[in-house]
């Protein structure tokens, strides 16, 4: 379903699609939720495993691209046209949905004897064996981490199932607060209240409990079946204002301690006293561990008035396959605030910070791990859990033809310093993130700086999909469908130098797509489908943007180590929709094809196709093509299409200021459904204010140029080419002529002589703007062939002289 897509150029969508996609948006949610596991249809075009309104935009995108692909007929008359799209939501509003039989998942095998050599693996353990191949005869479980590798050696799942924190964990009756306020004791809760979080404040379901300051909820009692492993006692919490105490009893009503040791330092890790979240929201959690088996509950105490959600005890820091070279025991609650890395917890060698347990193999030093043909699978919902973990740092995982499946909080797939990932899917039911700031915390995280390799792999959920750190890396042939929920969990978070990213479908379910915070990043023949995000935890009252790719230093000094430049986006499709969400009045959705906001150099961005449709253009929603805000650098933007009913260039934004930008010989296409009073750029807000702006021989197509600005103090320049043709008496072209251009002040301005084509050009100022100055060069006045003649310059103009 990823395979090598290629993103080829296509016209703009036409009315009747555009007028397909409004309709839908303006109509009832249309969604058939395939699940996961769920049979395949042929109306989930996009492949993502759902079927919905996502699909249709897929198939007008399939059908412009290439209107003989038989996957676009899709009511069979042997040609695409939009009513193969009317009709497919006609299929899906009524629930007539076709199973296909196409092909297999990735992680689907034939189960295969084993070959000469192969040995059989039938359960959990540790395989280390350098040069073996070890291979599965079973379907393997574990109610902890369930494999360990040594370096050097492959692992063929056959066609099996590894099955991790598997082992009957129960979960807290109503944990989110969506049945209710059953199931909780309320004893030292009298006022605490359910609410509806789609008005309230967005979580991670439709309910939200409002403890007030200094009441207490107990949770019902379940019990913990594996002794001696790590447990989170977990809450919700919407706000880095608002603080908690974590309190877990055994079935006595004891009070239960734990701490952790390191050296002569003691941390106590349950209870968590008067913990608050980061910036954004997150999960505060209490780290359960050396416990017995037994019934536990958990107690949360409001420090202030709360907001929660969330409230569980889980399975937490187990693995599907680890590689281990040393351990990072570092998994209580302030570490993951202070961004400490954690890995394999309940396997380090006691009294060590670092040592892994004698049962665990150690990688050291360079190596191939090879894991192939099957499924890695959490058991049940969980929290901070990985299918594959490796902190071998010389070692390469290779993954080909893998499932991972997981859910739950920071419940992500694979966890290694580099990698070669082929033919993998990864699906992630993840509602919320623990702690947005960790930007590595994502489904996949190639955290180390050696080059990595993704290719034809499809990343379905997660919040965010996948992170790439290592320089040289590359990206293509691969689907992601996020479901962002939390701030910056893009679908890539890139911060390798160099990386490529090419030929990949990004259709976020909600969410963005690219975020670059590294140097020559090149980003080409993707297909991006974007719209704007519902309301979020974080941003649920105020703006909020969503970005197919997003160019940031946070506008560092030139020179600084955080400069990001020499960023190439190129040869891209984009289809930006925009629309409001008016049941929350407080909320701004707002949405953008690329948005920069850098200081430390110049970015390129060219030759890519926009397609920006503004479903509620006169409401408070936003959208644009291209957005700048807070970007001393503005970076260079030519040879681009951009096709809007809204401005499709907004310099100087919400974000902030910007300067220094190259707006040159772009296509700007006023879109038939844009209004009267449509302005192709807009300029400012509020304080924000552009600088040194130059548009350089741009073409508009059903407007002129205009700037829809506010009262700041902006700057720019507008230029356009001058062509002069110069024929001879008899209308030939004259070559090797001396043409003169003097501006309205007889300053002469730009001289040459005509080519073979009898033609001279040149790019020339019309006026240059400094607030509400105007300083005008235009009209200019060209001398040529004995003869004088004017030009006004307010568009990319061709004037003829000819001798007489």
């Amino acid at each position: 379903m990823a395979g090598n897509f290629r993103t080829r150029r296509s016209a703009a969508l036409s009315a009747p699609a555009l007028l397909l996609l409004s309709l839908l948006a303006a109509g009832p949610a249309i969604q058939a939720d395939t699940g996961f596991a769920a049979a395949r249809y042929r109306e989930d075009v996009n492949g993502d495993g759902k079927v919905n309104i996502v699909d249709a935009i897929a198939l007008i995108l399939l059908g412009r691209q290439d209107p003989g692909d038989p996957a676009a007929d899709y009511n069979g008359d042997g040609v695409y046209t939009i009513a193969d799209a009317v009709a497919l939501v006609l299929s899906i509003m009524s629930g007539s949905l076709t199973p296909v039989q196409d092909e297999p998942l990735p992680g689907e095998a034939e189960h295969r004897e084993l070959p000469p050599g192969a040995v059989a693996v039938s359960g959990p353990g540790s395989y280390a064996g350098p040069g073996t191949t070890y291979m599965l005869t079973r379907d393997v479980s574990s109610p902890a981490s369930a494999i360990f590798l040594g370096n050097d050696v492959t692992l063929d799942l056959n066609g099996y199932t590894v099955s991790f924190a598997d082992g009957g964990y129960e979960q807290v009756p109503n944990y989110g607060f969506e049945q209710g306020l059953e199931g909780w004791d309320l004893s030292g809760a009298p006022n605490a209240r359910v609410e509806d979080a789609g008005t309230v404040q967005t979580f991670t379901g439709e309910k939200i409990l409002r403890l007030p300051y200094g009441e207490e909820i107990a949770s019902a009692y379940i019990t913990l079946p594996v002794a001696d492993r790590s447990y989170y006692a977990v809450c919700g919490v919407a706000s880095s204002d608002m603080r908690v105490t974590i309190n877990v009893d055994d079935e006595s009503g004891k009070p239960v301690y734990c701490s952790f040791v390191f050296g002569g330092n003691v941390r106590v890790t349950c209870p968590e006293t008067d913990r608050a979240p980061k910036l954004g929201g997150g999960i505060v959690f209490a780290h359960l561990h050396g416990l017995p088996a037994g019934k536990y509950r958990v107690r949360v105490k409001a420090q202030t008035n709360c907001l929660i959600d969330e409230v569980d005890i889980r399975p937490a820091l187990d693995v599907g396959i680890g590689i281990v070279d040393q351990t990072y025991p570092w998994a209580y609650y302030k570490c993951i605030l202070d961004g400490d890395y954690t890995a394999f917890f309940d396997y380090t060698e006691q009294g060590t910070t670092s040592m892994p347990a004698g049962s665990v193999p150690r990688v050291e030093g360079p190596g191939t791990i090879t894991v192939r043909n099957g499924v890695v699978r959490s058991g049940p919902v969980g929290i901070r859990s990985w299918g594959l973990q490796s902190t071998a740092g010389q070692a390469v995982v290779v993954l080909e033809n893998v499932r991972f499946v997981s859910s739950g909080i920071n419940a992500n797939a694979v966890d290694v310093p580099a990698a070669v990932i082929r033919n993998c899917r990864f699906e992630m039911d993840a509602p919320f993130i623990i702690d947005r700031h960790r930007i590595s915390d994502q489904p996949v995280a190639l955290r180390g700086e050696t080059a990595s390799e993704v290719s034809d792999c499809q990343f379905i959920g997660g919040q965010g999909c996948l992170t790439v750190a290592g320089r040289g890396s590359q990206v293509n042939g691969s689907l992601f469908v996020n479901r962002q929920m939390a701030t910056n969990h893009y679908s890539i978070n890139v911060s390798g130098d160099g990386t490529h990213i090419f030929d990949n479908r990004f259709e976020p379910e909600t969410g963005s797509g690219i975020f670059i915070s590294a140097r020559n990043v090149e980003v080409y023949r993707n297909n991006f489908v974007v719209s704007s995000s519902p309301p979020t935890c974080e941003y649920g009252h105020e703006d909020y943007s969503v970005n197919a790719v997003r160019i940031s230093d946070y506008n560092a000094r030139p020179g600084s180590a955080e400069a990001a430049y020499g960023n190439r986006v190129y040869g891209n499709v984009f289809r930006i929709t925009g629309r409001d969400y008016p049941l929350r009045p407080s909320y701004v959705p707002m949405v953008y094809a690329v948005f920069l906001s850098v200081g430390g150099g110049a970015n390129y961005i060219y030759d890519n196709e926009v397609v920006v449709e503004h479903l509620d253009p006169g409401s408070k929603a936003e959208a644009a093509a291209f957005y700048l805000g807070s970007s001393d650098n503005g970076g260079e933007w030519y040879g681009n299409t951009l096709t809007s009913n809204v401005p499709a260039v907004w310099v100087a934004s919400r974000y902030g200021s910007a300067a220094r930008a190259k707006f040159c010989s772009n296509t700007f296409i006023k879109a038939e459904n844009a209004p009267e009073s449509y302005k192709p750029v807009r300029m400012g807000w509020g304080s924000a204010t552009a600088k040194d702006i130059e548009f350089r021989s741009n073409v508009f197509e059903g407007s002129d140029f205009a700037v829809e600005a506010t009262g700041q103090d902006h700057s720019y320049s507008v230029f356009w080419t001058l062509t002069v043709e110069v024929l001879d008496r008899a209308g030939n072209p004259l070559a090797d002529e001396q043409v003169v251009v003097t501006d309205n002040a007889g300053s002469e301005v730009a001289t040459g002589k005509t080519d073979g084509a009898g033609e001279f050009a040149a790019e020339l100022i019309e006026y240059q703007a400094a607030g509400s100055e105007r300083a005008c060069r235009t009209p200019y006045t060209v001398a040529a062939a004995g003869m004088v003649q004017e030009a006004n310059l307010d568009r990319n103009t061709r004037i003829t002289v000819k001798q007489q």
